[in-house]
């Protein structure tokens, strides 16, 4: 199961029910209901700072990032233990990040949703290549090297870049996270904690005031 894969663990539910297991069947529900529970914390956290000048996300950051310096903690001191409330901690905090992101981007950027981002790309390559096509029609290869040296100015590429941008990002960090597990053990939740303060420092200084609401927040 992962943590941050809610298509999949409510997919589990189904196929565990239909197999009769009950206990697998709850497991995955209990990792659905702890993503979902993340995420209503951190809109709750967000709409009663949303008045503040400075540090409107910065409860919701400390919030992951305690939850997963506790995550870490128990996995260092418990090396051995498989505690499915680790799961639920994981859980818990991947549905607050997704919806801390979406509120801060106005639902553009899920960043737990790679089956949205990819098909996202997908729809705007296609609106990329209508866009240089029609304005290549009856201009010849002067009007389609015009629309390509203009291409990198449209939305639809600067969409394209923030999702190939976030797919590395989440594929990187699917690398990094095991590998350095693998190394170093728990120990290894010690760098999102730390991301997760300099973010904290980042929504308390003057530049996190400069950040603009986005709509519906």
């Amino acid at each position: 199961m992962h943590t941050s894969h809610t298509t999949g663990n409510l997919a589990n539910v189904g196929e565990f029910l239909a197999r009769g297991n009950w206990s697998l069947a709850l497991a995955a529900a209990q990792l659905v209901l702890s993503f979902l529970l993340g995420a209503i914390v951190a809109t709750v956290l967000l709409n009663v700072a949303r008045h503040r000048r400075r540090g409107r996300h910065t409860s919701a950051l400390l919030v992951e990032a305690v939850t997963l310096a506790g995550v870490g903690l128990w996995s260092s001191v418990y090396p051995e233990e498989r505690e499915p409330t680790l799961l639920w901690g994981l859980s818990f905090a991947m549905g607050l990040q997704n919806a801390l992101v979406t509120r801060l981007s106005g639902a553009v950027v899920r960043t737990t949703h790679v089956t949205g981002i990819v098909t996202d790309i997908g729809i705007q390559l296609v609106k990329m290549m209508e866009w240089v096509r029609e304005g290549a029609r009856g201009h010849g290869l002067g009007g389609l090297a015009w629309r390509l040296r203009r291409l990198h100015q449209e939305e639809q590429f600067a969409r394209t870049r923030l999702h190939v941008g976030l797919a590395t990002a989440f594929l990187l960090g699917c690398t990094l996270g095991p590998l350095c597990f693998i190394h170093f053990g728990a120990v290894a939740m010690t760098l999102p904690c730390v991301l997760l303060i300099l973010l904290v420092v980042l929504d308390l200084s003057p530049a996190g005031a400069a950040v603009p609401l986005a709509p519906g927040t």
